[in-house]
């Protein structure tokens, strides 16, 4: 799509080629049968320059792309309607081209938020003292031990590439393909999630789920520019914090964080709690016989509403990979149980993660 769209943009551009010809009487052009001046002529050139400089710079992925493609995009209709009767015919190309500018500016606006918010997770911050593998229930020191987690290089920080097939709603009955990254960090003492996924050809949904500080924010936008989604408050709070609480199991070393407290359910189980600041939030950890990770589980709330409820949310694991030496869920599956039947909304495939150690 993206190929054919700049192929259409560089064609598009040669056209205006048409009238510096004729202008400077260099070929005959019988297309066009209303007179041009060397001035108009001038101007035509420099559309085709202003097209091919925005299919270049699309191509590249230059967060210019969009502003030239814009004013390539006004100048082509100035020209048009000089000429209007031999060239209307261009405007429709226009609008198609004016729509793509127009997302890409927004795109470039929403990759340059995203990216500064990025950047606060990676900075490298002071860690407080990490507790004991000793100070921990049973089935938690024997998961660390089965990941292979060192307590002499405690990891701060995982950058992790994701494939999510998504369910947007209960009745859903086909899986969305999306692109996710992660970065987890230990200070600041949270996340920050985005997403980008095909809601039809040549529009995308950006998605973009933070939880820094004790507060969590949802966004959710097509083409990055029209918000479907915008959440904030206590709910998103508490739950944001819970989703980050069940992902401890990607980055071990979160479970020594003094803001966590455990309790010892049984041998294979164990509550944690998380508090940061005048958030906080509960889940469970189930783990099998050989100290491995199988489920969390924990009372979320459903939906941002006043009246919003809580129900279970379960995170169950499918496979296992090692990811630079420590053995982590690769994949996952998130499901509601609602009032009228569970819904598995997200399964989730890690493809890589890169640790910064202390």
């Amino acid at each position: 799509m993206k190929t054919a769209l700049l192929f259409f943009a560089c064609l598009h551009g040669l056209i205006h080629l048409m009238g510096f010809l004729k202008a400077f009487k260099l070929a005959e052009i019988q297309q066009l049968t209303q007179p041009i001046s060397t001035i108009q002529g001038v101007f035509w050139l420099i559309g085709t320059l202003f097209f091919l400089a925005f299919a270049v710079a699309s191509f590249l992925g230059k967060p210019l792309a969009g502003y030239l493609g814009l004013a390539a995009v006004v100048l082509s209709q100035v020209l048009i309607f000089t000429v209007w009767q031999d060239a209307k015919f261009g405007s429709i190309a226009n609008l198609i081209l004016l729509f793509v500018a127009i997302q890409m500016i927004y795109q470039a606006n929403w990759e340059k938020k995203i990216d500064s918010e990025k950047a606060v997770f990676k900075e490298l911050g002071s860690i407080p003292d990490l507790r004991k593998i000793e100070e921990l229930p049973p089935a938690i020191q024997k998961w660390l031990k089965a990941s292979g987690y060192r307590m002499e290089s405690p990891m701060i920080s995982a950058e992790i590439h994701q494939t999510a097939h998504m369910k947007m709603k209960p009745d859903q009955t086909n899986w969305k393909e999306a692109q996710a990254f992660q970065v987890s960090s230990l200070d600041p003492l949270g996340f920050h999630w985005q997403v980008e996924m095909d809601m039809i050809p040549g529009i995308k949904i950006f998605g973009r789920d933070q939880f820094k500080d004790g507060n969590g924010e949802m966004l959710i936008r097509i083409g990055a520019a029209i918000p479907m989604v915008d959440e904030s408050g206590d709910k998103i709070n508490e739950g944001s914090l819970q989703r980050f609480l069940g992902e401890l199991v990607w980055m071990p070393s979160l479970a020594l964080h003094p803001a966590i407290s455990w309790k010892e359910i049984d041998q294979n189980t164990a509550e944690a709690t998380l508090r940061i600041n005048q958030t906080s939030g509960s889940g469970t950890f189930h783990f099998n016989e050989a100290g491995d990770f199988v489920r969390f589980e924990a009372l979320r709330f459903y939906e941002n509403k006043e009246d919003s409820k809580r129900f279970p949310w379960i995170l169950k694991v499918e496979e296992y990979r090692d990811f630079e030496g420590v053995r982590i869920p690769s994949k996952m599956n998130a499901t509601w149980e609602l009032p009228e039947g569970d819904w598995t909304w997200l399964r989730l495939q890690i493809d890589s993660i890169k640790y910064t150690y202390n």
